[in-house]
């Protein structure tokens, strides 16, 4: 009897769970319909989608240039967000082309929104790239929109900061890359990362910031920076070289967990910095209650950057949750090729400091960053909308690599860490390099691999880590473990990877699993309808027996 009545009660649970708004839109840069936006073929504009879009709804943005902000105008759920990605295979750029430095348009923002997801978005050209509510800062009670979530994003030549998060709860941001922000010389408070009067949950793991400014005031430009009270934030497998400001910047906020990240030559300002006038790569506003309750482990640290700022890397080090971090300044031989074209910081083959001296558990990642460092260039950065260049800047995001791979996700392929960590952002080795793959054409298909070739490709491997190619059959996602063949005909093609002895397969979270909008529309009343039947029939029996 109690079998009878748990399963009842759960099967009617499952029927509540399910959003009654659950519908998929596809959006494109030429797209002009207002609703009706199921399929590739019929797509609505980005503005429709945005301010259409209700809990439970995803919305699909194909390739190309998007030359509006997007502006949510509804909340998801804790059970069903509302999501906004990119399509399969696929790098949607929303950005602003021109602008003057006095507009303060948002890329991508919500004066309301919670529980929202971003996943696959280029931003570029506007004051912020991703930002919430502005809640009148520490002079204001008012809580601000929260429950975001952003993956696989690239925040780019914007005027002021790359992510921002203002006085709202449970923050998360993973694999994404924010650089070239800051260079309003009419605005500040400007970093790649801000969390301000952030509360609740708030997580920024495997995040490249680099080259970041704060041209008006010369105080901020840090690579992630912690303030006015987003106590208990946590930072894992980040990496940040070239700010203007420091690699970290904690001001006013306790309980800071920053395990295995990579700091190297920020504290770019030289003798323009103000307040402090020695950024440091780690800068402890006070030795109060930024220091407390901490957690500094598995780091490595080697600044600094222009002079004067060279004589010391950690301001205000606290004396206890500070354990197994290597701590430098000046040259270094740690990683393979922090100057290269494409900047490396995978540990070099006798970085002996590194590579297996960190300290496991209590926080520390099973998978390191992943970062292909040919997602970013050395040469003179292209700039979008208000951003004029710095002379300091050296590298660039590879756009064009980026979109011919296949969207951003495909610039992150972690690898496990086994035994004890290497200290860094990663484990030793080089990179896996992810497969590329084409945008579905517009009316339907699925994507493939970049031309019909073959999948992932591995430059090498962390430790324990090996990478396979085998054929798809057509119509085939591809099998796990293994890259598909593509064909022309836009079959499937899936990227994965083998790690040590896990196998993880890639197809999610390249953005390139194959999906229509007609699969939840048929599928899902079809599957309530079966468990209805089911249902009835229990509920039936139970009264039988009762």
């Amino acid at each position: 009897m109690r079998s009878v009545d748990s399963l009842s009660l759960s099967l009617v649970a499952f029927f509540v769970a399910v959003p009654a708004h659950a519908v998929d839109w596809y959006v494109s840069p030429s797209g002009t319909a207002t609703s009706g936006c199921a399929t590739r073929a019929t797509p609505c504009s980005l503005a429709s989608a945005a301010s259409g879009a209700v809990a439970g709804d995803t919305v699909y943005l194909t390739s190309g240039s998007y030359q509006e902000p997007l502006l949510v105008a509804n909340s998801g759920t804790e059970t069903a967000p509302i999501t906004f990605k990119a399509d399969e295979c696929s790098t949607p750029i929303i950005e602003r082309l021109t602008s003057t430095d006095a507009d303060q348009t948002t890329g991508v923002h919500s004066e309301i929104g919670e529980y929202l997801v971003f996943e696959g978005l280029v931003v570029r050209g506007w004051s912020t790239g991703f930002g919430n509510h502005w809640a009148d800062g520490t002079s204001s009670t008012e809580v601000s929109n929260g429950h975001w979530t952003i993956n696989h994003c690239i925040s780019y030549s914007n005027g002021r900061t790359g992510f921002t998060f203002f006085s709202g709860p449970s923050y998360t941001l993973t694999n994404s890359i924010s650089g070239h922000n800051g260079s309003s010389t009419l605005h500040s408070w400007s970093s790649g990362v801000t969390l301000y009067e952030a509360t609740g949950t708030n997580l920024v793991q495997g995040v490249v910031s680099f080259e970041n400014s704060d041209e008006q005031k010369h105080t901020d430009g840090s690579g992630f920076i912690v303030d006015q009270g987003s106590n208990g934030a946590t930072f894992i497998n980040n990496i940040a070289f070239g700010n203007s400001g420091s690699c970290f910047r904690l001001t006013e906020s306790s309980g800071t967990t920053f395990v295995n990240n990579t700091c190297y030559h920020n504290s770019q300002f030289g003798s323009l910095a103000t307040g402090p006038d020695n950024p440091g790569e780690i800068y402890f506003t006070n030795g109060g209650v930024t220091i407390q309750d901490v957690n500094f482990k598995n780091n490595v640290i080697v600044g600094t950057g222009t002079a004067p700022a060279g004589s010391t890397a950690i301001q205000n080090q606290p004396t206890s949750g500070w354990t197994t971090n290597v701590v430098s300044t000046g040259a270094t031989a740690v990683f393979t090729a922090p100057d290269g074209t494409n900047p490396d910081f995978t540990p070099a083959a006798s970085a002996s400091a590194l590579i297996g001296m960190g300290t496991a558990g209590a926080g520390a990642p099973t998978n390191d960053i992943g970062f292909d460092p040919k997602c970013l260039v050395k040469r003179a950065p292209q700039t979008f909308g208000m951003v004029p260049a710095l002379s300091r800047w050296q590298y660039d995001v590879d756009i064009d690599y980026v979109t011919m791979k296949g969207g951003v996700a495909k610039c992150f392929n972690p690898g496990a860490r086994s035994g004890t960590p290497d200290i860094g952002a990663y484990e030793s080795g080089a990179v896996i390099t992810a497969a590329s793959c084409t945008p579905a054409p517009v009316g339907g298909g699925m994507g493939g691999a970049d031309a019909g070739g073959a999948g992932a490709v591995a430059s090498g491997g962390a430790s324990g880590m090996s990478s396979t190619a085998g054929a798809a059959p057509s119509g085939s996602g591809g099998f796990t473990g293994t890259a598909g063949v593509g064909t022309s005909a836009g079959f499937g093609a899936v990227a994965g990877h083998i790690v040590g002895d896990i196998v993880v397969d890639n197809a999610e979270a390249d953005g390139c699993a194959c999906r229509t909008a007609s699969s939840r529309v048929s599928h899902l009343p079809s599957t309530l309808g079966l468990f209805g039947v089911i249902a009835m029939g229990l509920i039936r029996r139970r009264r039988d027996r009762s």
